[in-house]
């Protein structure tokens, strides 16, 4: 399964993050480095991992589960695919979206059972690409009250 996200999405989100970083990091697997959560909810999209300012957060859908722009059956089918039935939670290394945006790339990311592979494409060309080990059972996001919890009930996120 394969998604991508244009530079143009891309170039919002690092806008957004580098500015927000500096102010705090939301921690996962009790690592506090900055980057990015791809995630498996309304639709799949990128958010940076930064503590969530006033007002709305910016996202970079894929374009393939979009809910804005394709039909629900479609970005459903991907993002069960992918995630299964609930919704899911993948960490995505600062360096490639910085990679993309510098280059004026997108990113495309393929995941199998274990594995998760984010790539930048340059004019069509993959020019870097990093293959990181998937955690389906502990990166589950499930809704307690007004919290989501990541994996466990110690780990809480407030989205």
């Amino acid at each position: 399964m394969k998604l991508t996200f244009p530079h143009a999405r891309l170039q919002m989100l690092w806008n957004e993050a580098i500015l927000q970083w500096p102010v705090s990091v939301r921690a996962m697997k009790g690592r506090y480095l900055p980057g990015f959560w791809l995630v498996g909810s309304q639709g799949i999209y990128l958010v940076r991992n930064g503590v969530k300012p006033r007002g709305s957060v910016v996202v970079a859908y894929a374009n393939e589960c979009d809910p804005l722009k394709v039909p629900v059956q479609s970005w459903l089918a991907i993002k069960r695919a992918i995630f299964g039935d609930s919704d899911g939670l993948e960490f995505v290394e600062v360096v490639m979206i910085g990679t993309a945006v510098d280059a004026g790339a997108d990113i495309e990311v393929t995941f199998e059972h274990d594995t998760m592979t984010v790539t930048v494409v340059e004019k069509g060309r993959a020019s870097v690409r990093l293959q990181s080990l998937r955690d389906r059972d502990n990166m589950m996001l499930r809704k307690e009250g007004s919290l989501w919890t990541l994996g466990s009930p110690c780990s809480q996120l407030a989205l």
